[in-house]
């Protein structure tokens, strides 16, 4: 098969199939790897954490023993080795047949780099009985990988594609390509810090939302409680400047459907997170909540990387046939 990218039109009904295939697995990879942080979340609040206490074994066996706590880990390992053929033959394909499309090529790098440290990380969390900092950082490139396949999915998706070419149009002048890029970062960095407070036990040092209700900090308590305080702030800030971008979309949109489908649906987003996120603080940390709340804040950075690629592709692409 010869070599392509998207920005070309598949000029052959092979080239058409591969862009079809590629995007129809980039979509399977990102729903299975937002699953599978989630069966991560359900892994730790249930703490089958050490449900099998070696790895890539389980008891020492390629089968584990009959035992509900290591079959919870082990499921958990399972998901996770079908994330990686998923994101491996993403990477191959991408090595087949975009090398020209630094974008997609550059993304398989990046995917091949995230991957890897990812299955490193969730050996070393085992063995090392699940030291905090690196549960932190595992979370942290997990959300990297599913932002990898995000990536692919923007720049090969049929319907992504031409929604950058309509709004490049629409937002020319603007700068909301880099503002949307950069709201995509924040809430990045927003799951960084609510992972720090599950990592540091300051999920309930607050027992009140949206203050944290406590009249004296202890001064043992400070450090956890500036933690929670501050992934707080965070989220109020993520969500303002979020909600001031999608405003401005929608006011630019002119009746763009396709556009305003996606803010509307990242405004419902929002609002089911904060709605998890306080009931996680007034219902003591509800097994259901917790794995929502995860599972909901890494949906919103994946819709958040389609949306920031998508307008920056478009605009790009805009720019090169005003060029040419």
């Amino acid at each position: 098969m010869t070599s392509t990218t998207y920005e070309q039109a598949p000029t052959t009904e092979k080239s058409a199939s591969a862009l079809r295939t590629f995007s129809t697995l980039a979509l399977a990879a990102l729903f299975s790897t937002i699953l599978l942080i989630m069966v991560g979340s359900i892994v730790r609040v249930t703490g089958n954490g050490l449900g099998c206490p070696d790895w890539p074994l389980c008891h020492g066996q390629a089968i584990p023993p009959f035992l509900m706590s290591a079959w919870v880990e082990f499921l958990h390992r399972l998901f996770g080795a079908a994330v990686v053929l998923q994101i491996g033959a993403l990477i191959v394909l991408s090595w087949r047949w975009y090398r020209p499309d630094k974008w997609i090529f550059r993304t398989a790098i990046f995917a091949t780099a995230v991957l890897t440290i990812q299955v490193l990380l969730g050996g070393i969390h085992v063995i090392y009985e699940l030291p905090r900092w690196t549960g932190w950082i595992h979370t942290g490139v997990a959300m990297l990988v599913a932002g990898s396949t995000a990536v692919w999915l923007a720049i090969t998706n049929r319907s992504t594609r031409h929604l950058g070419k309509r709004t490049a149009k629409l937002l020319e002048g603007t700068r909301l390509q880099l503002w949307t890029a950069v709201a995509a970062g924040a809430s990045f960095a927003l799951l960084l810090t609510g992972s720090l407070v599950t990592r540091t036990g300051a999920s309930l040092v607050c027992p009140s939302f949206p203050d944290c209700g406590l009249e004296v900090v202890p001064s043992n308590l400070q450090s956890i409680v500036s933690i929670q305080m501050v992934h707080r702030f965070a989220a109020f800030t993520v969500a303002l400047a979020t909600a001031l971008i999608l405003w401005y979309l929608l006011k630019k949109s002119h009746h763009d459907r396709g556009l305003q489908r996606v803010a509307w649906v990242l405004i419902a987003l929002f609002a089911l997170q904060f709605f998890l996120g306080i009931s996680n603080v007034l219902l003591s940390l509800p097994m259901w909540s917790r794995v929502l709340h995860l599972g909901t804040g890494a949906t919103i950075w994946v819709f958040m990387v389609i949306l920031s690629v998508t307008l920056i592709r478009g605009e790009n692409q805009a720019i090169a046939s005003n060029l040419a």
